[in-house]
């Protein structure tokens, strides 16, 4: 019989973020060209392109981008289908634990709207719907600092979780609101060179801050249910 708890919590997202960095580095080599400030650049500049741009069906330099876009898109959508479960089911774990089912209520809801908008921003590349793209984009990010909020807090309260996923959980926490910061009061990219690079930068960080947390989250979970299981 298939463990769902352990599939959703520990299986699907370990193979998702594999998935992801390996699409997201196969889109990177497709990508044409073109970056927002120089439609003449050749080929993904990693300090000058956004992920978004991966999704766009046209480059920047005015190319046809169909293999990158799919790419990016598709790994948008079944991360974002992947982290909603994940996040449905993540209070489960804790449900024995009265004091903290607000807390992993609170967390997973809102985990669940940034694992809707990361759907949200596969289905709406930014050349063909730039608003709801950039609405899905910049929520994605705020909605997920409520889970990394709530379950660091709920880490250190629970006797089943290793003191060492606090602090992970909890600088991923900080990391997401200092992002956040960099986009309210960050320079804008219409600026200059450098100003695209500052916004780009911190959103690769973010991104693979992200990554990292979600994967050492994997391995706490990992835990609890061992335990349970003996």
């Amino acid at each position: 019989m298939i463990d769902t708890r352990r599939l959703f919590l520990v299986t699907l997202p370990r193979w998702c973020l594999g998935g992801f960095v390996l699409l997201m580095a196969i889109a990177m080599w497709a990508y044409p060209g073109g970056t927002y400030r120089d439609d003449a650049t050749e080929g993904y500049i990693f300090s000058q392109n956004f992920l978004s741009d991966l999704g766009r069906w046209s480059a920047w330099n005015g190319d046809q981008n169909f293999y990158a876009a799919f790419l990016f898109n598709f790994s948008f959508v079944v991360i974002g289908i992947v982290f909603t479960l994940f996040f449905k089911m993540l209070p489960s774990l804790f449900s024995a634990e009265v004091r903290l089912r607000k807390l992993t209520a609170i967390g997973s809801g809102a985990g669940i709207l940034g694992g809707l908008c990361l759907i949200g921003i596969g289905f709406t590349p930014a050349d063909v719907a730039l608003t709801p793209h950039i609405f899905f984009a910049d929520w994605f990010i705020r909605f997920f600092l409520v889970p990394a909020f709530c379950y660091s807090l709920v880490f250190f309260r629970s006797a089943a979780v290793d003191a060492r996923y606090v602090v992970g959980y909890g600088l991923f926490a900080l990391f997401i609101a200092a992002y956040i910061g960099v986009l309210e009061f960050g320079p804008d990219i219409q600026q200059s060179l450098s100003a695209l690079k500052i916004q780009v930068v911190s959103q690769k960080l973010i991104c693979l801050t992200f990554l990292g947390a979600v994967a050492l989250h994997t391995y706490g979970n990992q835990e609890i249910l061992d335990s349970s299981d003996r």
